[in-house]
């Protein structure tokens, strides 16, 4: 229905808008950040979006009136990567502070914070199913989460950690069927993987340029890569041609 963007000017606002994907028109802007806008995620029912800044605050917009919901506090660094769980009780967020936090939408409680990185943490990404939750940074490696129904502190647990490449990792995604995750970082490749053991199936070679940018098509049988260079490329998922 809608696709959300999000951007500012460093040390002075933040601001993020949401387009319809049917025509290309602009729905609303959200202004409120006191820094620039890193992250920005809309929930499953598209009632709410989730917007992350170097202010190190993440805020939850009504987006049918553009309202400020509620502020959520506790990350001490830039919030780079925010994802609604698909039930849209959770919100997980990355954090230059070198956390993952969860968080519970409807009262903007936290819920956990995960301290196994040991540097920047850039993107987070839930399974299909919400039961598990991947994390990527400069520590260069992917992390896998198993996360609880209720998402609270002492029921999440840390399932495998993977050194996954040779930079830090800007961006993870899972396939619909949740078998399949797909990841890029600053070393220019991008990989796929076996999303229960994190094993590797797969690599694309090192890029023309960063690909901040990746994504399954609807059936999961190809990705597409967006370069900074302003480039998209697809690519089968079993060949990687």
């Amino acid at each position: 229905q809608w696709v959300a963007a999000a951007g500012g000017e460093p040390g002075l606002q933040g601001q993020a808008a949401i387009w319809r994907v049917a025509d290309g028109s602009l729905v609303r802007k959200f202004e409120g950040h006191f820094d620039a806008l890193y992250s920005v995620a809309i929930s499953p029912d598209g009632k709410l979006l989730a917007t992350g800044s170097y202010d190190q605050k993440i805020k939850l917009w009504d987006t049918s009136t553009g309202t400020e919901v509620r502020t959520l506090t506790g990350h001490n660094g830039a919030v780079y990567g925010l994802a609604f769980r698909p039930d849209g009780q959770v919100l997980a967020s990355a954090s230059g502070d070198r956390t993952v936090k969860l968080w519970e939408v409807a009262s903007g409680k936290r819920l956990d914070t995960f301290s196994h990185p040991t540097k920047e943490q850039y993107t987070v990404a839930f399974s299909p199913d919400g039961r598990r939750l991947v994390a990527g940074g400069v520590d260069n490696r992917i992390r896998l989460y198993a996360v609880s129904a209720g998402a609270v502190e002492g029921t999440n647990q840390l399932l495998e950690s993977k050194f996954a490449h040779e930079g830090a990792v800007l961006r993870i995604v899972f396939a619909s069927d949740g078998a399949t995750l797909l990841s890029s970082a600053e070393d220019r490749t991008v990989k796929w993987w076996d999303a229960a053991k994190l094993i590797e199936r797969g690599h694309l070679d090192p890029q023309p340029d960063l690909a901040p940018a990746v994504a399954f098509t609807a059936g999961n049988t190809r990705f597409v890569v967006g370069r900074l260079d302003g480039s998209l490329q697809f690519f089968d998922t079993k060949t990687g041609k």
